[in-house]
């Protein structure tokens, strides 16, 4: 298993492979490469955008090498991630003629793993490290816990990482600082990717590991610089540009963010992901129709059913009712009636942006709708008065939340944004009663609503105290100073 490719392809070793690769074809003589060297160059040429080449290559290692491994292991990994296709994945592994292949057994696993059999998958990898030779079996113990921390398994992973004695090898440290940055352990991980890049400070594919980790313990400017130390080494490093885009853009930098992300585009031209975060950008930069263009592009490259359609759809929804088109917009929305989600809140969505685009009155179709869809649930009455909050109308959000919390005793989610209704309603009294339930049930939302009105510091539960002695110091002022 290869995790630094993007360092192979920058390596002597691999510039070799492909002058022998551009000199065999003008004569079509490809079978002076190996099958393992074309796949290298297929892999190549997929990375960076050309799938129809990175196919023709491989199809040309199938032809030349039929039942090699490296080539249909490629066509199995594209049949499983780019396809959602588990069937087609399991044929072409299938194929393989040597079934006792280290990757063979790779590959059986990874396909246990992307259909959620994690158990079996680990019981799998058992049976094989048993009749593998011993001088693969620490080379084995690294990578099978590398696949399974790809797939976010890190309670198996780090059962096969410990087992390994070759705890100096740079293999090693690297899936020891991925486990480590799964588990959240931030500081450990940094720590070991600094110790690779102190030992080769060329790689920019440890420069990427670690501008993730830090990205992911809120280091976002540091993120940035590890980025750029990436970028500098290979200026066509997709994973860099990705990574320096995604921190450009939480730091609020909207204009460098879309900047980047059109970089990484023009690299991966088949992401979804990418145009769909180009198109994200645009809203917030007010560019709708802009946006409209990237959204439809991300729409077409998304498989069916993926996930990213919701809010592929939810986006382009909102940014033709920014532009006037309320009727396409319903027609985007109609969209996610055939996908798997939550579909009353695909109705509150709908009832949101008509609420937003001034549709008040068409907004409540939508909302009973997904009232009545729901059995009267009271969460989706509660999100129904948030989104009505949220859209700049108080008073009917208070009605709600009246209604809301009348019929549903127990209830208690909410009293932040009913407190927050009171208060811009001037209801002093339901607003310090609604404040007490919000800090005894849901303190963090309370102090992201209306933190704003108190010391920063202060604890959601002193809150109502704080208003009271206000209120008192208020009513002595005045008793002291009459008109």
């Amino acid at each position: 298993m290869s995790y630094n490719s993007e360092d192979y392809f920058l390596s002597d070793e691999f510039k070799d492979v492909m002058k022998r690769f551009e000199d065999a074809g003008k004569n079509d003589q490809y079978a002076s490469l190996d099958s393992e060297e074309l796949i290298d160059i297929a892999e190549y040429y997929y990375n960076h955008g050309d799938i129809a080449r990175a196919k023709d290559i491989v199809e040309k290692a199938l032809s030349i090498y039929p039942g090699s491994s490296a080539p249909l292991l490629f066509k199995a990994r594209m049949a499983l991630l780019n396809k959602d296709n588990v069937t087609k994945a399991e044929y072409y592994t299938e194929q393989i003629e040597d079934k006792s292949d280290i990757e063979y057994f790779y590959m059986k696993a990874e396909i246990l793993l992307y259909e959620g059999k994690n158990k079996e998958a680990d019981k799998y990898l058992e049976e094989q490290y048993d009749i593998i030779d011993e001088d693969e079996k620490d080379d084995y113990l690294i990578d099978a816990a590398a696949l399974l921390i790809d797939y976010n398994d890190i309670e198996h992973a780090e059962k096969w990482l410990k087992r390994s004695e070759d705890v100096d090898s740079p293999e090693y440290k690297e899936q020891m600082a991925r486990l480590m940055m799964g588990k959240g352990e931030y500081e450990k991980s940094k720590k070991l990717f600094n110790e690779l890049i102190d030992e080769n400070p060329y790689s920019t594919h440890y420069w990427n590991e670690l501008a993730s980790t830090q990205f992911y313990s809120r280091n976002i400017e540091d993120s940035i610089r590890s980025s750029e130390y990436s970028i500098a080494i290979n200026p066509k490093n997709s994973a860099a540009l990705l990574n320096k885009a995604n921190g450009l853009y939480n730091l609020g930098n909207y204009e460098g963010a879309l900047e980047y992300y059109k970089k990484y585009i023009k690299l991966c031209p088949d992401d979804d992901n990418g145009e769909m975060l180009i198109g994200f950008c645009c809203l917030l930069l007010d560019k709708y129709e802009e946006a409209i263009i990237h959204l439809k592009k991300a729409e077409q490259l998304s498989p069916p059913q993926s996930p990213n359609l919701i809010d592929i759809y939810k986006d382009m929804a909102f940014a033709l009712c920014r532009l006037g088109r309320i009727k396409e917009s319903m027609a985007v929305m109609d969209k996610t009636e055939k996908l798997c989600c939550n579909h009353n809140e695909m109705l509150i969505y709908r009832g949101n942006l008509l609420i937003g685009s001034g549709c008040l009155l068409e907004s409540k179709k939508y909302f009973i709708q997904a009232i009545k869809s729901s059995g009267c649930s009271p969460y989706i009455f509660m999100r129904i008065a948030i989104t009505v909050y949220e859209c700049g109308e108080p008073m009917i959000s208070y009605k709600m939340f009246k209604i809301l919390f009348r019929h549903y005793k127990d209830w208690h989610n909410g009293y932040a944004f009913f407190a927050a209704c009171c208060y811009e309603l001037g209801k002093i009294d339901e607003f310090i009663l609604n404040l007490n339930n919000a800090a005894l049930h849901t303190p963090k939302e309370l102090k992201f609503l209306l933190g704003k009105l108190f010391p920063k510091d202060m604890d959601p539960k002193d809150y109502y105290q704080y208003i009271l002695d206000k209120l008192k110091n208020k009513m002595r002022d005045s008793n002291q100073h009459p008109s």
